[in-house]
């Protein structure tokens, strides 16, 4: 990151939260250049250039976003590399994986190379491209894999793009297995929902709407754990939508199979009921589901089962401005990612270690040793990743208040609970409140 010399920061008074250390007491942590150093006790000749005041606030390690739509190459209507991890930083992201769904698709280390010198040259938090699964996401031919590896995309997804058969998704996790590259998989049977904009249910009888059943998720998702198994790939379920699939990859785990999952937290809050007005706003994939489903995929986060990411995708105006049905799907989120979380765990709609592990240790899991082995937790020797929050302040934001060029925030002009401070990576001071 091209930012300001390295130098020692002393963060005090904070209560430390660190779900992979089991930690959770006040203590102050030190950091020099790019690294903790210490969590408790002020090393010898430690020179302090810097003090952040954390007292009364929560010290966590810096979250992880698996999933983020960030607009360029492509898109500079919607946003742009600066402006969305800008949003990020503002909501104690840290490290953001963003979808190969650009113009040029991120199937090559050109493509993959672009996004990381310009992540790099605005300074504000790590991004890892995800790879395309398939050339041009077309779902036909396998992409140049070693190449996005070597790039240094961390995974490889053909994100909601429909594969030509089941024997090219095959094919692409025989090859991704053994070139070393977990896969993201974002199931969805294609034929069953069937030009779908929303859950099918009352809800969606009601507005007269094409509906997405829940077993468009669950047929494709038995689809690809056998083919997983068979394979022996690694693989990531990424913004799973119903309770019915959280059950199948729990039992898939426990059955030994290297799987993992997680929900985007627009999922967490919303239920298909919330379209009833047409709001456009409200038309996302994967959809939001039945109160059912909602509870069930908190009680995944809760239980330590799922990771959580923003699944971001801002617009522009005119996007959102069609039919419910013939709108652009996607909400912005970066902006109120943490204060969304923290709202949760204010309505005691999730535990404050299930959600703080849920952004940090757990996403750390799914991305692996390498380039994550450092991230995801306040270890000592550990990237100097931090976000301090304060759980009992209240924001609002308005349409100034946004980094993020998308103007498709549901959470505008509402009272959210927990805000960022300050938002530390790789040891610089990103985001200062």
């Amino acid at each position: 990151m091209q930012l300001h010399p390295q130098h020692r920061i002393q963060i005090l008074g904070g209560t430390v939260i660190d779900p992979a250390s089991g930690l959770n007491e006040q203590k102050d942590v030190f950091i020099e250049n790019d690294v903790i150093v210490a969590v408790g006790k002020k090393p010898v000749d430690f020179q302090v250039e810097k003090t952040i005041d954390a007292t009364g606030k929560l010290v966590l390690p810096g979250f992880i976003d698996l999933c983020a739509f960030l607009a360029e190459p492509g898109f500079g209507q919607k946003g742009n590399i600066a402006s969305e991890t800008k949003a990020a930083a503002q909501s104690g992201i840290t490290t953001l994986c963003c979808a190969p769904d650009t113009k040029p698709v991120i199937d090559s280390s050109a493509v993959a190379n672009l996004i990381t010198d310009k992540a790099k040259e605005a300074g504000n938090v790590r991004v890892f491209p995800l790879g395309a699964l398939t050339a041009g996401l077309q779902g036909e031919q396998l992409s140049n894999m070693n190449g996005l590896k070597e790039a240094g995309c961390v995974a490889l997804t053909n994100m909601d793009a429909p594969m030509r058969d089941s024997r090219v998704v095959m094919q692409c996790y025989h090859y991704a297995a053994g070139v070393g590259m977990p896969v993201m998989v974002t199931p969805l049977d294609h034929a069953l929902a069937d030009g779908g904009c929303m859950h099918q249910g009352p809800t969606s009888t009601r507005l007269g709407l094409a509906g997405i059943p829940e077993t468009a998720e669950t047929v494709a998702l038995a689809q690809h754990l056998l083919l997983i198994e068979q394979t022996g790939v690694t693989a990531h379920f990424n913004r799973i939508s119903s309770g019915r699939a959280l059950e199948m990859i729990t039992d898939a785990k426990a059955k030994g199979l290297n799987v993992s999952a997680d929900v985007a937290i627009g999922n967490l809050c919303f239920i298909d009921e919330d379209s009833l007005g047409f709001d456009s706003a409200m038309h996302v994939v994967p959809p939001y589901r039945s109160e059912a489903d909602r509870q069930a995929l908190l009680a995944g986060v809760n239980a330590g089962e799922l990771a959580i990411c923003s699944n971001h995708r801002p617009h522009e105006v005119a996007a959102k401005m069609a039919p419910f049905a013939a709108s652009e799907s996607g909400i912005s989120v970066l902006d109120s990612f943490a204060s969304v979380l923290f709202s949760l765990v204010e309505k005691g709609e999730l535990t404050l270690e299930a959600a703080v592990k849920a952004v940090t240790q757990t996403p750390a899991n799914v991305l692996g040793e390498t380039p994550a082995e450092a991230m995801g937790s306040l270890k000592v020797g550990g990237a100097a990743d931090v976000t301090i929050v304060d759980q009992s302040a209240t924001i609002e934001l308005n349409e100034a208040d946004l980094n993020s060029q998308g103007v498709n925030n549901p959470w505008l002009h509402q009272s959210l609970k927990g805000k960022v401070m300050a938002t530390l990576c790789d040891g610089h001071v990103v985001f200062e409140a």
